[in-house]
């Protein structure tokens, strides 16, 4: 028994072993299963398991390699690191090369801060951990990200990187045991699997290394032990979790078990005469396994920028980013169309040279292109017209403390300004008239204005102010400085669609605050819902490159609308002395027909999904002026 167990686990005779055609098939299954998957092709809905797949393939050969060139006393870390450099760099960096000018037409800011950084990641094989600290893998945002896919590639270096260390110090000083050392290196990273209940396992490489070791053991035992047809198993075991397990079991080890036993039991066959080693050898599935590599490396950004594309461009919402038939089968065959080129051209060619210039010269280009973006997002002229809306805007409605405030009756959070006219204009609202107050201390010249607004507080008389709102403490005060005026105009304007206020009973409240702010002969112009955006259109103005604007269709917001009642709480209210001014339809309709735009060309009338720029408020801001004068002429 112990013979035996020594025969099994013995390296001393690994040879180098020749290509392999059905490896190469199972290359070319892995790299579809995951392709399938980023495609979402719902019967490949577990297709996350062709990397697992490849951790297997990548630890059988990488260590037959190793320990065959260990016994023939040939082994150099020189040599196997610069192989690794011409097998690795010049394909990845092709591909990292052709993202460039795409991350630049088509990125937003924040997209391109985290595409320069992911670069960077990629380059240096540490993506894991990068990735590992944005959303997580199966998130809607990642399907967004053209280089998420690097991380499998920065686990696999540092698998390069430690294991022929690891390997030859065990070979020279306990070759005997050098199996065992592997098994339960094996063993013990799958039972940290097993007991960590932690997302970031899954990209981590002590919590993956199972797998490559996986290959390591397989590559060993099936050296000294022969068996047929275990294919047979291992086929059914290897497809049935591709096609049953989604998302949901992405970081559970069972799935990834029965895929790996199976494939495991494919290679421990290497029967060159069963039928799945015949049907693998067909030139088409040939083609894909050679072209492995190209292909996973291309396929992430391709289907990022499609997707960037039809989200962006036209204007979709992100968890609406799926693509339609046409795009995916688009998608698939530049894939694979772009992966025979970067075979043929870059992987080939660098595999049978030994020339380094080119993977030098694309390493400076690829530092100097992500300079250069860091630049470009840098200098963003709407970027910094933003830190104007957002700064500027700031000292005259969130800072009530500057010279042009003073107290009333204590309360200190009332701006005014031209205090020395006679007929008196109060600018009442949340977060969303700060623009506008900021606009009408500019415009109403000849009224005595004051801005009392908040950051979450919209003025109702029946409900306390939520905790939330700066103006809470003051809340009696404000209620009664407001009730004893007559004969002035109130300016109304809140979001009454925030979700701050559901439990402010906004369908009773509204109205009667509207019916009280009218008595002692007052007037109300209320400035009734802006349209909100499903997105940030911030996040999406560099698509102004292909298109001159960023917008919804208005059917969108309609729809919207009809489904929230409170949004139509201003349609029951009935009072002479009431003045509703519409923001839709100077947003929605005169700038671009049936569209709400959040911007065109260099002007930017939203700083975020649902809060107007100076710009924004500007487009409907006469309406106001115009009733202003309407009433002081009344």
């Amino acid at each position: 028994m112990v013979k035996w167990v020594s025969n099994l686990t013995d390296i001393s005779n690994i040879k180098r072993i020749s290509f392999r055609q059905d490896i190469n098939g199972l290359r070319a299954i892995a790299v579809l299963a995951v392709v399938f998957y980023h495609a979402e092709l719902e019967l490949f809905k577990g297709g996350w398991l062709g990397v697992d797949i490849f951790f297997v393939i990548s630890g059988y050969l990488i260590s037959n390699i190793i320990i065959s060139e260990l016994n023939a006393g040939t082994f150099s870390f020189k040599n196997f690191y610069l192989r690794r450099v011409r097998r690795i760099l010049p394909a990845l960096f092709s591909t990292l090369l052709l993202t460039i000018p795409f991350a630049y037409f088509f990125l937003t800011p924040k997209a391109m801060e985290e595409y320069i950084y992911s670069l960077f990641a990629s380059v240096f094989f540490y993506a894991n951990y990068h990735f590992m600290n944005l959303d997580f893998y199966v998130a809607e945002s990642t399907k967004l990200m053209p280089l998420l896919h690097t991380w499998s590639l920065a686990i696999e270096e540092q698998y390069y990187l430690l294991f022929p260390l690891l390997a030859f110090l065990v070979y020279k000083y306990f070759k005997k045991y050098f199996t065992f050392f592997i098994g339960f290196t094996t063993v013990g990273s799958l039972y940290l699997n097993l007991l960590s209940q932690s997302s970031d396992k899954f990209y981590r490489l002590e919590f993956r290394i199972w797998e490559l070791l996986l290959g390591v053991l397989v590559m060993i035992l099936s050296s000294n032990l022969k068996i047929k047809h275990l294919e047979k198993i291992g086929l059914p075991l290897m497809f049935f979790p591709i096609f049953y397990f989604g998302d949901s079991w992405i970081n559970d080890s069972e799935p990834k078990l029965i895929a790996l036993i199976g494939i495991s039991l494919i290679i421990f066959s290497n029967t060159d005469s069963s039928i799945l080693s015949k049907v693998l050898s067909f030139k088409l599935i040939s083609i894909i396994g050679l072209s492995s590599y190209s292909i996973y490396l291309l396929h992430q950004p391709i289907f990022a920028f499609h997707r960037i594309y039809y989200t962006q461009i036209n204007w979709k919402v992100l968890e609406d980013s799926y693509l339609s038939n046409i795009e995916i089968f688009t998608a698939l065959g530049l894939t694979f169309i772009l992966s025979l080129i970067n075979y043929k051209i870059v992987e080939i060619y660098f595999l049978k040279r030994t020339n380094y210039i080119f993977i030098f010269l694309s390493f400076l280009l690829l530092s100097a292109g992500a300079i250069f973006l860091n630049i470009s997002k840098n200098s963003n002229e709407i970027s910094n017209k933003l830190y104007f809306y957002t700064v500027e805007v700031e000292k005259y409605t969130a800072n009530f403390n500057n010279s042009s405030c003073f107290d009333i009756s204590s309360v200190d959070e009332i701006c005014s300004f031209n205090p020395d006219k006679n007929r008196k204009v109060i600018l009442l609202g949340d977060s969303h008239a700060r623009e506008l107050g900021y606009l009408l201390s500019k415009k109403l010249e000849n009224y005595n204005f004051e801005i009392i607004t908040g950051n979450s507080c919209l003025f109702l008389f029946e409900k306390e102010y939520l905790d939330i709102c700066p103006l809470k403490s003051n809340n009696k005060s404000v209620k009664n400085y407001v009730s004893s005026l007559s004969n002035a105009i109130f300016i109304y304007s809140g979001d009454i669609w925030d979700s701050a206020y559901d439990d402010l009973e906004l369908e009773i409240n509204l109205p009667r605050t509207i019916y009280q702010l009218t008595n002692n002969q007052n007037y109300i112009i209320a400035v009734e819902q802006i349209p909100n955006f499903p997105f940030d259109p911030i996040q999406n103005i560099t698509s102004a490159r292909f298109k001159n604007y960023v917008g919804i269709d208005y059917s969108y917001w309609k729809d919207e609308k009809s489904n929230n009642k409170q949004l139509s709480v201003y349609d029951n209210i009935n009072s002479d002395r009431l003045y509703l001014i519409s923001p839709e339809e100077n947003i929605c309709n005169n700038l671009i027909q049936d569209t709400c735009v959040a911007a065109i060309d260099d002007l930017l009338f939203y700083r975020d999904d649902n809060h107007l720029t100076i710009d924004g408020v500007n487009l409907f801001i006469d309406k106001i002026i115009d009733v202003l004068d309407l009433i002081n002429n009344s």
